[in-house]
């Protein structure tokens, strides 16, 4: 006997039948009234399936009427060939499907587990496979509490600074620390904008008087940069909020992402960590030849930072801006992702309306583009110190590949007319490498999200589920104990409430899990109900009880609107 689906399969009209079980679109003849109606090929999906439409000013290649002549060769002779109320279709051998052939999706969604291209990357999943991995939690979880953190017993700060409130210093400098790069005294704050609702930093220049406004239309170039590797500038203003005369830059703000100098170079202890004998009592360079130091950073590490910062600054020259010179301080560093920071601040600084050329500026950032490499090969801010140049070029030929050493020495030496397009070659094919780095990282992300999705779905319906249970005073005081409502009452203790045979509570996440996703797609699998007291024993399907379920929801939603629109 034919299945449920077959007998709905063959309910169609041999012609719309031959549309779904093929799997490409094809080009057909109308014979006279030829029935055309479409509406039941409309209410299913078909992989592929061609609408079934007179063609208009279509050649009829592959199709024959019943009264066409024949022409005098047959080129279809050998194709598969099947005709239909008068109509023959021929097929290529290699596009015919069983006219039994038919995918079929289920009426719900379910989390399936975890895909096979993921399972063997060997990613470090809990033991329970519902959840997020606890890495990626306490990352996200660790975000937010930045986010939300406020500052105590700091009395200089305003409650609000233009549109932005709620400000929180970042860097805990003197009132007095004037940065070396800006030569102002510069301080940061993390700031809530009260018209959008976000966070944002706020860098602020103390005592800067703006002179000439003309450098806002630089600032407006910077706007329009998109960059995952360049931290996105939203505006500037002037303020006397701090009681000066102080101009205040608007970023996105990044939690948990520390300087480039902050994670490579403040934790050199000695120098036995460092390729370079600085106090004298740590042993001489020599001494470490050819062997790799410690905490000296992983060549793959180092090639993914030169990727990220080449990307950035191909994206930023071509819009025909200038970072004057990268700085480790001025650097971003989140979960292994590099960002260009404080864009922007330079060219309002050092504004120029004379300035013609913007090459010898682009020049000098890929000259301390290299210098930075040299620095994270070394792993110290000294070795780009002309006096430790050498010794850091030494270093690196003995350490790491000709390859990074080549760059290195090309970038440092300032060539002339240096762009990206010079450099990118020298990258080479480790490009393949970071890009598999970064979709394999994005599988795993895109699974994780496959999972939350699922347990959203799970939520809704446990909230549906506790919107109606024990509800008091809706309808009638028995509305939650009787009917539907009572089946819906021993479904919870059913997942919830069970215990062992000594009486102890049963505790089973699976089962709770495989419960309620069965109710949410109402299947046919009978399960048995008991009462508290035993006394009440039902037995019913999961399909019978999400009819209870979408039922006694269902006149909640009616009376809430009726309460809330009226009648009408």
């Amino acid at each position: 006997m034919a299945s449920q689906s077959d007998q709905h399969f063959s309910s169609y009209p041999q012609q719309q039948q031959m549309n779904n079980r093929r799997g490409f679109s094809y080009v057909k003849a109308v014979t006279a009234n030829q029935p055309t109606d479409l509406n039941l090929a409309a209410r299913e999906f078909y992989p592929k399936a061609a609408p079934s439409f007179p063609p208009q000013n279509l050649p009829l290649a592959g199709v024959m009427h019943s009264n066409a002549t024949t022409p005098s060769f047959d080129m279809y002779s050998s194709m598969p060939k099947e005709s239909i109320q008068g109509t023959t279709y021929f097929y290529a051998k290699d596009e015919y499907v069983s006219p039994t052939s038919r995918q079929t999706f289920p009426g719900y969604s379910v989390y399936t587990g975890i895909p096979s291209h993921i399972y063997h990357m060997k990613p470090n999943t809990n033991s329970q496979d519902f959840f997020l991995q606890d890495e990626i939690k306490k990352e996200i979880l660790h975000k937010q509490a930045i986010v939300m953190s406020e500052v105590e017993g700091v009395t200089d700060i305003p409650s609000e600074v233009d549109k932005y409130c709620n400000l929180v210093p970042l860097e805990l400098f003197s009132k007095h620390h004037v940065s070396g790069r800006f030569r102002y005294t510069h301080s940061v704050y993390k700031a809530v904008n009260q018209k959008d609702g976000l966070t944002y930093c706020l860098h602020r220049l103390h005592g800067f008087k703006l002179t000439n406004p003309k450098c806002m239309t630089v600032i407006d170039q910077w706007k329009r940069v998109s960059s995952p590797h360049i931290v996105a500038l939203r505006e500037v203003f002037t303020t006397k909020a701090f009681n000066d005369n102080s101009i205040v830059f608007v970023y996105d703000f990044h939690p948990t992402a520390q300087t480039l100098a902050a994670r490579h170079f403040t934790n050199v202890s000695n120098g036995y960590s460092s390729p370079f004998n600085i106090d004298g009592s740590a042993r001489p360079f020599s001494a470490g030849k050819g062997a790799r130091h410690a905490g000296q950073l992983s060549e793959s590490s180092i090639w993914s930072y030169i990727i990220q910062l080449s990307g950035a600054l191909r994206i930023m020259h071509a819009h025909k801006l200038t970072a004057f010179g990268l700085h480790p301080t001025k650097l971003l560093v989140c979960n292994n992702k590099l960002q260009i920071n404080c864009n922007g601040i330079l060219d309002v600084i050092n504004f120029d309306s004379n300035m013609s050329t913007l090459s010898q500026p682009q020049a000098e950032d890929f000259h301390s583009f290299g210098m930075i490499v040299l620095a994270l090969a070394c792993n110290s801010e000294l070795a780009f110190r002309p006096e430790q140049l050498k010794a850091s070029l030494e270093h690196v030929k003995q350490n790491y590949s000709p390859d990074l050493n080549h760059l290195i020495r090309y970038l440092i030496s300032r060539p002339m007319d240096v762009n990206i397009n010079q450099v990118m070659p020298m990258i080479g094919a480790r490009f393949y490498v970071e890009l598999e780095s970064v979709e394999n990282r994005m599988l795993k992300i895109e699974h994780e999200l496959n999972k939350e999705v699922e347990n959203g779905r799970l939520f809704r319906a446990l909230t549906k589920l506790n919107t109606i249970l024990e509800r008091v005073g809706f309808t009638d005081i028995s509305w939650a104990e009787t009917g539907d409502r009572y089946l819906l009452k021993l479904f919870r203790d059913y997942v919830f409430h069970q215990t062992t045979e000594t009486g102890a509570p049963w505790l089973d996440m699976t089962h709770i899990v495989s419960s309620l996703n069965k109710l949410d797609a109402g299947v046919q699998e009978k399960i048995c109900l008991t009462s508290a007291d035993e006394t009440n024993v039902i037995i019913v399907s999961y399909q019978e009880l999400k009819r209870c379920f979408d039922n006694a929801f269902n006149e909640i939603v009616q009376a809430n609107v009726k309460q809330t629109y009226g009648t009408s």
